[in-house]
C-alpha cells in the first residue's frame, strides 16, 4: 500500500515537472485518487447566479407599483359594488383610515406611525379598513385619493391626508387642531399626556 501510493506520489510530480497539461494532470489525479482507494474530486461547479437585487429599495418600489396597478385594475373590475360600500362607509363617519393592517395590528411602518399619531392626538371615533383583505379596496383608495402611497384618511367624506400629509400636520400641531380631541387628557400632575391604560 505504501508503495503504491509512492508510486502516485512520484507519477504525479512527474507530470508536474514534465510541463504535462492541465487535463492530463487531472485525469492523473483522479486514477490515483481510485488507486488508493479514495473518491474521485467532483467536477468543480459554475457559482451560483445572484438571487438577490442589487438594489432592494428599487425592487421593493417596484414590487410595491406592481400591486397598486393589479389593485386599481381589479377596483375597476368591481367599480359599483366596491363604490357603494365604501362611499357608504365614508358618508357614515365622519374619519376612515384605509390603512394596512388593524390599528391594533398595523402591518407597514406607515400604517404603525399614522395610528401612533392619531392616538397622540386622541382622534377618536375613527374607523378604520385594512386595505389588504381585498385588492379593489387598495384598488377603491388609490383612485379616490390619487396617491399610491397609504395610509389615507378621509374626513367627513373627503381625502384629508396621506402618510406624509398626516406627519407635517402633526409635526406643526395642526392635525390636534383639525382632528384632536383633549377630552380624554389626564389631568393633575400628568395635565395634559395621555391616560395610562389599565388593562
Amino acid at each position: 500500500s505504501r508503495a503504491r501510493t509512492a508510486q502516485c506520489v512520484v507519477d504525479v510530480d512527474a507530470l508536474l515537472d514534465s510541463a504535462a497539461s492541465f487535463a492530463m494532470f487531472r485525469h492523473a489525479a483522479r486514477r490515483a485518487a481510485v488507486a488508493l482507494g479514495r473518491p474521485a474530486a467532483a467536477a468543480p461547479r459554475a457559482p451560483l447566479a445572484r438571487r438577490f437585487a442589487s438594489d432592494p429599495l428599487a425592487a421593493t418600489s417596484k414590487l410595491y407599483e406592481d400591486i397598486v396597478a393589479k389593485s386599481v385594475k381589479e377596483y375597476q373590475a368591481n367599480q359599483k359594488v366596491v363604490s357603494d360600500d365604501l362611499d357608504a362607509e365614508l358618508k357614515a363617519n365622519k374619519m376612515v383610515l384605509f390603512m394596512e393592517g388593524t390599528p391594533d395590528a398595523p402591518k407597514s411602518e406607515a400604517s404603525h406611525n399614522t395610528v401612533k399619531m392619531l392616538t397622540q392626538v386622541q382622534a377618536t371615533q375613527f374607523v378604520s379598513v385594512d386595505v389588504l383583505s381585498h385588492p379593489a379596496i387598495l384598488g377603491y383608495t388609490v383612485t379616490k385619493s390619487q396617491r399610491s402611497r397609504g395610509p389615507h384618511l378621509y374626513l367627513n367624506g373627503s381625502f384629508f391626508a396621506d402618510h406624509d400629509g398626516l406627519l407635517a400636520k402633526f409635526n406643526t400641531g395642526d392635525l390636534a387642531k383639525e382632528v384632536g380631541t383633549e377630552g380624554t387628557k389626564s389631568s393633575g400632575v400628568f395635565g395634559g399626556e395621555l391616560p395610562i391604560a389599565t388593562y
